[in-house]
């Protein structure tokens, strides 16, 4: 069996021609998806049509998109010759040998392979404050930290085919959703290091520094909404059975805190162990137990010292932010 290369490809440079000829002659299968590029780019496709699955439509609809209709045409067209699939951009961030050694580690495994760059070298400031801002906001969310969550160049392995279409995202934010997917459902991800490579300061890039930054903090957020929601919920009910005097006020906060938890693991196996079929990560509700049990202690503390209960609410928030980036950092949700 062989490992395609899919290639999202928009307005490509002189130089696509040529990463197309290499990657054939190294014996991989390339998979093109020309994501809506302008008419004057045609002839640098027509010089790789015939040594590549083609898919291309008319108007450019993101990264994302492009690598959705790239997997769904791998899904139903390649299974019987091809056993993984590597992503990788056609712009030239990443290093045909880099290529080859995320396709032999995808090979070795049933799961997700990263590669990640060297962020602390000297990059381009507009990438510098995406990527430290996305490190930040995702080991919150997730419990999981990765030195690089914005790198394109990536393994999988044929089965998640079908998984990869169904996560939400047409433009940059769908690589980062399919890794906050992964983490949630238990799917391995193993990292391995690559080359960063930005050339002409990255002035050939397509990403958009602010619209595309908010995008995909934006999809971040959402995915911790559901974890928002329910410990809101839960603060608000503990403080108003605080301020109201309501009897048995630890019984109470007892059973708030067991339903909170229970309505937590409920509402994340509906939206993601339902809807992908995968394996709900264990790890991942026994973190946010001992996150809503130590917000919980917080709050016992504030009323029975008599403290205004509001800013024991704000204080746990606080803890609560933290220890979720110090558990990400710590490994305990694995280290990729």
């Amino acid at each position: 069996m062989k490992t395609a290369v899919l290639l999202p490809v928009y307005n490509p440079d002189v130089k696509f021609p040529a990463l197309v000829r290499e990657l054939k002659e190294r014996g991989y299968v390339i998979v093109v998806c020309n994501d809506g590029s302008a008419p004057e780019f045609d002839s640098i496709f027509d010089q790789v049509k015939d040594d590549v699955h083609y898919v291309s439509y008319q108007h450019n609809k993101g990264k994302g998109y492009a690598l959705k209709r790239g997997f769904e045409y791998i899904g139903n067209n390649l299974t019987e010759t091809v056993s993984h699939v590597v992503t990788a951009d056609a712009d030239g961030q990443h290093a045909i040998d880099d290529i080859e050694r995320v396709a032999r580690l995808a090979r070795k495994t049933d799961g997700i392979v990263l590669g990640m760059r060297d962020l602390s070298e000297h990059i381009p400031i507009k990438s510098r404050i995406g990527n430290d801002l996305s490190k930040t906001v995702y080991t919150i969310i997730t419990g999981v930290y990765l030195r690089d969550n914005q790198s394109g160049l990536r393994g999988f392995p044929i089965r998640l085919m079908d998984w990869l279409c169904d996560i939400p995202g047409n433009k940059y934010e769908y690589e980062l959703n399919v890794l906050v997917t992964a983490h949630k459902e238990g799917l391995p991800v193993a990292g391995i290091d690559i080359k960063t490579i930005y050339e002409n300061n990255n002035k050939n890039t397509h990403f958009k520094p602010i619209k595309d930054t908010v995008r995909i903090q934006g999809s971040l957020l959402s995915y911790g909404l559901i974890s928002t929601l329910v410990y809101s919920i839960y603060i608000i009910a503990v403080a108003i059975i605080s301020w109201f005097n309501i009897p048995h006020f630890y019984i109470w906060t007892g059973i708030m805190f067991v339903w909170v938890t229970g309505m937590h693991a409920v509402l994340n196996v509906f939206s993601a162990g339902i809807r992908h079929r995968q394996k709900i990560s264990v790890i991942y509700y026994i973190t946010g137990a001992i996150k809503y049990c130590i917000a919980t202690l917080i709050m016992l503390l504030f009323d029975f010292q008599g403290w205004f209960i509001a800013l024991g609410a704000i204080c746990a928030l606080i803890v609560v932010v933290v220890l979720s980036y110090l558990f990400g950092r710590s490994g305990i949700m694995g280290k990729v």
